[in-house]
């Protein structure tokens, strides 16, 4: 074997290593990338179970400050346009979320509701809003 044969053979050795070397990092960063996506994956989900508890949260609080406007009426407690304006403002907030979410529990404002509106359109009417 001459010296020219010699060489070939050890840079072709060379170059199938750096070959091997360079598929072994590729499948490597692909392991890690597809480590990072599901990983993302996950964190996109409990973002979402996150936004969905801080969504439902807020119809709950909508619906305690819809429940607690109509019972003031009830007592007799005089309010501001700009009161009812923001306790309607609530009222669709709530709605939208019920419609969108139809295993959630409705059944308690929707008279509540009908009552502030009548309410409302009585005092509009009267002009006697504090």
């Amino acid at each position: 074997m001459d010296f020219s044969t010699l060489i070939g053979f050890l840079l072709g050795g060379s170059f199938l290593g750096f070959i091997e070397f360079l598929l072994r990092r590729y499948d490597s960063k692909n392991d890690r990338f597809s480590e990072i996506v599901k990983e993302m994956a996950e964190i996109r989900r409990d973002l979402l179970r996150v936004e969905e508890k801080g969504d439902k949260r807020e119809a709950v609080a909508s619906r305690v400050r819809i429940l607690q406007f109509s019972d003031e009426l009830q007592e007799g407690r005089k309010h501001s346009k700009d009161s009812f304006d923001q306790v309607l403002s609530d009222v669709t907030e709530y709605e939208r979320y019920c419609e969108s979410h139809p295993n959630f529990k409705n059944n308690q404002t929707q008279a509540t509701v009908s009552y502030i509106k009548r309410n409302y359109e009585d005092r509009l009417e009267r002009r006697d809003f504090v």
